[in-house]
């Protein structure tokens, strides 16, 4: 029986660009509606100023900030009053000496006028107002541009867009943008001993857990999945359905089948779809080791450990990385929360090591418990909030160690 020789996984990360340095994923147009979650393929750049005119920011009166010098309560500046704005409307009106115009919040400021004094700090007396406080120039008042500028670059080239990125589409008269385009992903759980989710299983049978979590990560991130399949340890069988799979996608996940064992056919049969195959056996990461990476002609192929919290850590650590900066070229980095450790870990490997982790809100910040439990434990999942990394020139973790919690979404 081979054994495979491991590989860091920044060794990966980097062969990965090498290899796909020529990937192109093309972009499409979509609606602003449909836009949320979805990576820019170029930079946004503002076709106008905003705001196109000079806005009140309060509801008051323009008026020109010299002729309010030294005013009070006590004695207050007298301005006339010649007319009003009104929303959504522009003025003619233009302010002079120890004039005024009744401005509502949004609304135009008219020419001749370099401040405006907020209706709390006056009072109205027929044709005149009564201005009790001092204005500082452009108090008040937002200008020409101030907001966005012509020609200003709001969003940048993968920036991924959120909800709040849509009222900034929509202010700036952007009805659809030019995203990425989702890319095809396929997935096969392999093994005998898997059943649908709807069956009882029998005795050494199990659920097929990967499939569904496996789809939840990856369309949480911008992906299609284009083709699912369970799969028995027949390799004709295999190889028919990993055909069919890279067909209508730009990258298949193999569940299962990647360890070292008489039963594991995985590699020899991504061999013999394309070239160069197999890239990498073994990823210098704990859980997660036997992982396979490998490209079919232009296709990316990933062999994940059947065990879900092994074959989560592996997509963290591997495939996520890859579809995000390589295919879907977002800018985002990956979030994590700051905690200190409330256990002590000790590990000699040679590995990068992976810890899933719950957390405890304190009134000094967060502290990060393990969640422990034995390989292919699906209570691992359902307990964990997030997960650690020990790097692999470490011996381990004390408690008050500060941490990076990577957290599940």
């Amino acid at each position: 029986m081979d054994m495979f020789t491991v590989m860091k996984r920044e060794e990966v990360h980097a062969l990965l660009i090498t290899e796909f340095k020529n990937a192109r994923n093309e972009g499409e147009l979509v609606g602003i509606n449909d836009a949320c979650g979805r990576i820019l393929k170029n930079d946004l750049v503002s076709k106008e100023n905003i705001p196109a005119f000079r806005r009140s920011t309060v509801d008051g009166y323009a008026m020109r900030s010299k002729d309010t010098i030294g005013c009070s309560e006590s004695m207050p500046a007298f301005l006339k009053i010649i007319g009003e704005t009104l929303m959504g409307a522009g003025t003619d009106l233009y302010v002079k000496e120890y004039e005024a115009v009744h401005v509502p919040t949004g609304g135009v400021v008219p020419n001749g006028a370099d401040c405006v004094c907020m209706i709390e700090n006056t009072e109205q007396i027929l044709e005149e107002v009564m201005v009790y406080r001092p204005a500082a120039p452009l108090e008040n008042i937002i200008s020409v541009g101030d907001d966005v500028k012509n020609n200003e670059v709001v969003l940048t080239e993968g920036t991924v867009i959120k909800t709040q990125h849509i009222s900034v589409l929509a202010a700036l008269g952007y009805s659809e943008v030019e995203v990425y385009r989702r890319p095809k992903v396929s997935i096969l759980s392999t093994g005998d001993e898997l059943v649908d989710i709807w069956k009882i299983p029998e005795i050494g049978e199990i659920r097929d857990v990967n499939t569904y979590g496996l789809k939840s990560m990856l369309t949480s991130i911008g992906c299609e999945v284009t083709y699912i399949n369970m799969v028995e340890d027949d390799s004709e069988l295999l190889k028919k359905h990993m055909e069919e799979a890279l067909a209508v996608s730009d990258v298949l996940l193999v569940s299962g089948g990647s360890s070292v064992g008489t039963k594991d056919m995985t590699p020899d049969i991504i061999n013999q779809l394309g070239q160069p195959g197999v890239l990498v056996h073994g990823v210098a990461i704990k859980p997660g080791k036997p992982t396979i990476i490998a490209r079919v002609n232009n296709k990316a192929v990933f062999g994940l450990p059947g065990h879900p919290a092994s074959c989560m850590i592996s997509y963290k650590a591997i495939v996520e990385p890859f579809i995000r900066e390589i295919l879907l070229k977002s800018s985002e980095k990956e979030r994590y929360m700051v905690a200190t450790s409330g256990f002590q870990a000790h590990v000699s490997s040679g590995r990068e090591v992976y810890y899933m982790v719950t957390l405890d809100e304190t009134d000094t910040g967060y502290i990060a418990y393990p969640v422990n439990g034995k390989s292919g434990m699906v209570s691992l999942l359902s307990k964990a909030e997030g997960y650690i990394r020990i790097p692999m020139e470490k011996e381990g973790i004390e408690v008050g160690t500060p941490l990076r919690v990577y957290m599940f979404e």
